[in-house]
């Protein structure tokens, strides 16, 4: 199958969308063009693809371009992964896409959803969003990691890395759950912790706090297997009970044990997958025990990288070829009424 796929740009969301799944699907014997939003310089070209993957392209011109392909019967899906109309004051992209700006968003994302011939998404809370914004029933299928993601664990034995990957938006999470005073008094408590965060700079004035800023995709593995615990805060509103779990897989996949938020996806995950679930006033308690317990974060750990190795793309790449077909069939369907 001759598939093109069609990005914003190659922010982390698109790796896990587009770029990790083309790139088994090529692995699998399809021809794959991925190609990023402001490049595309000539839209009639891709009516000479089978199918046409968009994700997140909404805007006008993407719908013209989804109109003239089915005009042309090529087959397309169309995939978001996140709530991008549920995104609270106090997230730095609700400037872009909140208030009347996020309310024309919704209806533009309706409209390429009623126009692809699959919908996909990560979470079946987000199927239920999109199915409600359009009428389409969407297919979940979700993010998975590339084949051999993960780094050797790097332990030291007197110190307890504490570490936090997080994009900008989960300051929300950080204030909203009140993790500044768990932080500050773990740090004043417990002299053998280290705290690390990846992304998001806290507001901390600690020697044992280290932020490492902005990191390249490639680069992320070895940062987070010198973690003795991965965290996933999240503050139960609407956007982050549409995030996916993919947070929780990386963690694990460098044999990271993991404490989360019983919200969204974390919710039906637990030691199993070498971790434990924490409510909102139970943060300082939970760290302090999992500190302590050098044996439990082993067992936990060695469930993550168990349960990592199962959430490859190399094993769930038969889910988006499904979509591919379902989609061509669709297509054909349509072209023939």
């Amino acid at each position: 199958m001759r598939i093109a796929s069609l990005i914003i740009n190659h922010q982390v969301n698109a790796i896990y969308r587009s770029l990790i799944p083309m790139e088994a699907l090529a692995r699998r014997g399809h021809s794959v063009h991925v190609e990023e939003l402001n490049l595309v310089d000539r839209p009639d070209r891709f009516r000479e693809f089978d199918i046409v993957f968009f994700w997140r392209c909404y805007f006008w011109p993407m719908q013209q371009l989804a109109q003239r392909l089915r005009h042309a019967h090529v087959p397309m899906v169309w995939d978001n992964d996140d709530d991008l109309t549920a995104i609270p004051k106090d997230n730095p992209a609700y400037q872009k896409t909140g208030g009347f700006r996020g309310r024309r968003a919704s209806q533009e994302m309706a409209r390429m959803m009623r126009m692809a011939d699959v919908v996909t998404t990560t979470t079946p809370t987000l199927a239920e969003r999109y199915r409600e914004l359009s009428g389409v029933e969407a297919r979940v299928i979700e993010n998975y990691l590339r084949p051999g993601f993960g780094a050797p664990r790097r332990v030291a034995h007197d110190t307890v890395t504490i570490g936090w990957l997080a994009a900008l938006e989960h300051r929300m999470d950080y204030e909203r759950l009140g993790l500044h005073d768990v932080f500050v008094r773990l740090l004043a408590t417990h002299p053998q912790v280290r705290l690390v965060s990846i992304g998001l700079k806290l507001k901390l004035d600690h020697p044992h706090y280290r932020h490492i800023d902005i990191t390249p995709y490639e680069r992320i593995a070895p940062e987070l297997a010198k973690f003795d615990v991965g965290l996933a805060p999240l503050a139960d509103i609407a956007f982050n009970r549409g995030r996916s779990s993919v947070k929780l897989k990386e963690y694990s996949a460098c044999g990271v044990p993991w404490l989360a938020s019983p919200v969204g996806p974390y919710a039906e995950l637990g030691p199993q997958e070498g971790g434990q679930l924490v409510a909102d006033d139970g943060w300082y308690e939970a760290l302090e025990a999992l500190i302590g317990d050098l044996e439990r974060r082993r067992r936990l750990g060695a469930n993550a990288k168990s349960w990592a190795q199962r959430q490859t793309i190399v094993h769930h790449v038969q889910e988006w070829e499904a979509v591919l077909r379902d989609a061509v069939k669709s297509a054909r369907m349509a072209a023939t009424a």
